[in-house]
C-alpha cells in the first residue's frame, strides 16, 4: 500500500481529530487566531449545530460554508447535473442498474466492518454471505442475487453510525466541495471509510481516485433533478438545504 494514495484522507482525519479535542485551547496560540473560527469550533457534540434548550440552528462556519456551497451550485449546474442528464438519458436503466450493484457490493467490507464495530454478528454475517453470493452468482456484483433469489437485504452501514452508536455527536455543520451539506462526524468518517473500499487497493492513483468519482457520481446522478426543484422553489437554497441536513441527522440519532 502507498500512502499517497490516503494522504489526503490521512490529513482530513487528523485536522478533524486534533480540532475537536482542542476545546479548551488558547485561541492566541491556535493557528486559526483571527479567523473567528475558534479550536471548539469544530467538535463531536450536537450541540455545536443545534441549541439544546432552544432548538435554534448553530452555524459558526456560515462564511466559509456559503462560500463552498456556491461553488458546489456552479459545479452541479454547470458540470455535474449535465453530465448526469447524459448519463441517465443514454445509459439503459438495467445497465445503470447494475453498474450501482457493482459499487454497492465492492463497498461490502466497509459495512461488514462497522457492523462488527457495532456489535451485529448477524448482520456482519448477512454482508459476508451477500458479498460471496453476488460476486460469484451476481457476476462480480453487476447482479443481486442476494436479494432476489434469497431474501438477504443489503443494510448499508458506516463508521459515522459506529460513532452515533457509542455516543458521538455530529458536530459542527460543513459543506464539503462537490460533496456538500455535512458534518464533522460525517465528514471524518468518511475518509475513514474510504480506507476500507477495496478499490483504493486494486487500482492505482489516478485510476482508483477516478473510479470512486464515478461510484459519487452514478449515485447523485438520479437525484440530479431534484436539486434543480428544490434550487428553484427554495428562498434560499443554503438555509434549506441546511436545515433539511439537521433534521436527516435529528432522525437518524432517534432511530439509533
Amino acid at each position: 500500500m502507498r500512502f499517497e494514495k490516503f494522504a489526503p484522507q490521512a490529513l482530513a482525519l487528523v485536522v478533524f481529530c486534533c480540532t475537536s479535542m482542542t476545546g479548551n485551547a488558547q485561541q492566541d496560540d491556535s493557528p486559526l487566531a483571527g479567523t473567528g473560527i475558534t479550536p471548539n469550533v469544530i467538535g463531536f457534540d450536537d450541540s455545536a449545530s443545534i441549541d439544546s434548550e432552544t432548538g435554534e440552528v448553530r452555524d459558526p462556519l456560515m462564511r466559509l460554508n456559503r462560500a463552498v456551497f456556491a461553488f458546489n451550485d456552479v459545479s452541479y449546474r454547470y458540470a455535474i447535473i449535465p453530465a448526469a442528464r447524459v448519463y441517465q438519458r443514454g445509459i439503459p436503466a438495467p445497465v445503470r442498474t447494475s453498474v450501482g450493484n457493482f459499487f454497492d457490493n465492492i463497498k461490502t467490507p466497509i459495512s461488514f466492518a462497522n457492523h462488527l464495530l457495532q456489535v451485529k454478528p448477524r448482520e456482519a454475517g448477512v454482508d459476508v454471505a451477500r458479498f460471496l453470493i453476488n460476486s460469484t452468482i451476481g457476476l462480480a456484483g453487476l447482479f443481486d442475487p442476494a436479494t432476489s433469489m434469497f431474501d438477504m437485504e443489503r443494510d448499508e452501514t458506516g463508521l459515522s453510525e459506529t460513532l452515533m452508536q457509542y455516543g458521538a455527536g455530529h458536530g459542527t455543520y460543513i459543506v464539503l466541495p462537490f460533496i456538500g451539506p455535512s458534518n464533522v462526524r460525517d465528514g471524518s468518517a468518511m475518509f475513514v471509510d474510504g480506507l476500507l473500499n477495496p478499490l483504493a487497493y486494486v487500482l492505482d492513483n489516478p485510476e482508483s481516485a477516478v473510479v470512486r468519482v464515478f461510484d459519487n457520481f452514478q449515485e447523485f446522478a438520479p437525484q440530479a433533478e431534484g436539486y434543480l426543484t428544490m434550487r428553484a422553489e427554495s428562498e434560499d437554497l443554503y438555509i434549506f438545504m441546511r436545515n433539511l441536513h439537521l433534521q436527516g441527522v435529528q432522525r437518524d440519532a432517534a432511530y439509533q
